[in-house]
């Protein structure tokens, strides 16, 4: 019977895609994709696409959608790779309903197939594992550099998306 440790160490059997996301390289798959990134607040930030290419960043926030169960997601035919976990708080974004205060924090979540984002969003409930895709906010798009220089931001990628 493994340890708890054993259990979360990589060499226990974790597919490499798990691992690839866990120490995402540092050039996207394709030209199609951006990182995400995760800030030491508890953010998600993705890469905005500018011509000439640089280092802009917009947070993600939760879609303005009804929240659906993560397993209908993964019925859908997407694979979810948890990516981090970030406060739930700071996902909120115009025309959401606040975090009801049922978590703190909410687990990211990255279809490897379709390349979306998405997190957990709190219910009351929390057998229900409701979730929604992130999206980038409404607001101007910042250089990352700026952030991590100005306004004293670590960023960390956790992935990749389309």
């Amino acid at each position: 019977m493994p340890t708890e440790q054993e259990e979360h160490t990589p060499e226990t059997g974790t597919p490499d895609r798990v691992r690839a996301l866990a120490t995402p390289p540092d050039v996207g798959p394709t030209g199609d994709h951006a990182a995400v990134w995760l800030d030491d607040e508890g953010r998600v930030w993705a890469v905005y696409p500018t011509v000439p290419a640089g280092d802009d960043v917009l947070p993600m926030v939760w879609a303005d959608e009804v929240p659906i169960p993560r397993h209908e997601v993964e019925e859908r035919g997407c694979t979810l790779t948890r990516i981090a976990f970030c406060r739930t708080e700071l996902l909120s974004t115009f025309g959401m309903p606040p975090a009801n205060g049922a978590a703190q924090h909410a687990t990211v979540w990255l279809d490897e197939d379709e390349g979306r984002v998405w997190a957990d969003y709190p219910t009351a409930s929390p057998e229900e594992d409701q979730v929604l895709p992130l999206v980038w906010a409404r607001e101007e798009a910042e250089p990352r550099r700026d952030l991590e220089d100005i306004e004293g931001f670590m960023f960390t990628r956790i992935g990749w998306s389309r």
